[in-house]
C-alpha cells in the first residue's frame, strides 16, 4: 500500500511528541491497510490512531482547504497533497518558533524511532527507512530543492503527473498567503493534539 500523502513525514513526527512507538506507528499509517495496522503492537497503534486524527483535523481545517482552493487551479486532486508537503517545508523554515530542539537532533530522534521498531517492517519499508535516513530526506523538505526532489518520487507514483508540473513554482507564487495559512493552521493541530487521550 501506498499514498501520495505519506510524502509529508516532517509534521506528522512532530506532532507524535517524544514516544518512539508512536512516532514509527505515525509513519507507517500510511504505509499500511487497517488489516495490517491492527497486527502491529499495541504501543505502535497508538502512533496509527494519531496518525489518522491528524489527517482527520487537517482535512477539515479552514485554513488547509483556504490553501487547497488557492493551489487546485493548477494542480487539481493533488491540491491537499501539495499543502501537506508545502506545510512539512514552513514548519522547517520556522523551527525556531515551533522546535524545542535544534533541527536536525529532531530528525535524528525521528530515524531513530524508525530504527527502533524496524523489525516490524517488511523488507521494502526497511529499504525505505534506510535510504530515508542516508539521504536525510526530512531536513530537505525545508529546501526547495528538496521539495523539487520529493515531488519527482511523487510523480513516479500518481496517475496524472502533469499536474504537478510548476509546483514548486507555484508555492514561490503564492508563498505569503500559504505562509499565512500554516501559521493560523499549526498552532491549532498542536493544541488539538495535546488534548488527545491515548
Amino acid at each position: 500500500m501506498f499514498q501520495i500523502s505519506n510524502l509529508n513525514f516532517f509534521a506528522h513526527f512532530y506532532l507524535s511528541g517524544q514516544d518512539s512507538a508512536v512516532m514509527a506507528g505515525n509513519f507507517l499509517a500510511d504505509f499500511m491497510d487497517k488489516r495490517a495496522t491492527e497486527g502491529l503492537p499495541p504501543d505502535l497503534q497508538r502512533g496509527v490512531a494519531l496518525h489518522r486524527e491528524i489527517d482527520t483535523f487537517t482535512d477539515e481545517h479552514p485554513a488547509v482547504l483556504h490553501s487547497a482552493r488557492l493551489l487546485y487551479s493548477q494542480h487539481h486532486k493533488y491540491a491537499p497533497v501539495l499543502v501537506d508537503i508545502f506545510y512539512d517545508f514552513f514548519l522547517i523554515r520556522h523551527w525556531d518558533r515551533y522546535g524545542d530542539q535544534p533541527l536536525q537532533d529532531f530528525c535524528d530522534t525521528c530515524y531513530a524511532a524508525l530504527f527502533d521498531h524496524i523489525k516490524v517492517m517488511n523488507p521494502v519499508m526497511q529499504k525505505r527507512v534506510r535510504g530515508m535516513v542516508e539521504h536525510n530526506w526530512l531536513r530537505s523538505y525545508g529546501q526547495y530543492e528538496g521539495l523539487d526532489y520529493t515531488l519527482l518520487r511523487m510523480r513516479q507514483r500518481v496517475s496524472q503527473p502533469e499536474h504537478l508540473d510548476g509546483a514548486v513554482e507555484n508555492l514561490k507564487a503564492q508563498e505569503v498567503a500559504l505562509e499565512k495559512d500554516f501559521h493560523a493552521f499549526f498552532p491549532d493541530i498542536i493544541g488539538h493534539i495535546r488534548q488527545m487521550i491515548f
